[in-house]
């Protein structure tokens, strides 16, 4: 059975050679000196990726959910940063159709879609990207013509 014995600080002069710790106080000052700045100093080397830009959620509706072929529908966008550059994407079934806009003041665009010859009851979705510095706003709405 092995017996602990309580550590005794002595000075190193005075306390047998028996008795003393196999490290000198030094030692343990620089160990204990070296543990702390690897603790601090390694979340913050870890930690310092470059600084990724911010995504957000914005909100996207439609003024009309069900526009008629060859009309127009409004993709309402808000919830996004003040002067923010908007994007939006329509996917059709055979083609893609992207319009810009610049966000108000308040962070809201309004983009008009013309709706043409869109596959009746094929639906479109929207997507929607907004930047503005480092900050990214992201949503998606979508829409589902009806014959003319």
């Amino acid at each position: 059975m092995t017996e602990i014995i309580p550590a005794r600080f002595t000075s190193a002069s005075t306390a047998p050679t028996s008795a003393r710790p196999a490290r000198s106080r030094m030692g343990s000052k620089f160990l204990a000196l070296t543990l702390a700045v690897g603790l601090l100093a390694g979340p913050i080397v870890l930690d310092a990726p470059p600084a990724e830009a911010a995504t957000k959620k914005c909100a996207a509706k439609m003024s009309i959910a069900k526009p008629r072929q060859y009309s127009n529908t409004v993709i309402k966008v808000s919830k996004v940063g003040a002067k923010a550059k908007v994007t939006t994407t329509a996917h059709y079934k055979t083609t893609k159709t992207k319009k810009k806009a610049t966000a108000s003041k308040k962070g809201a665009a309004n983009l008009k879609y013309y709706i043409s010859g869109a596959t009746p009851g094929k639906k479109v979705s929207v997507t929607v990207v907004a930047k503005k510095g480092k900050t990214t706003w992201k949503c998606s709405t979508s829409f589902k013509p009806k014959k003319k």
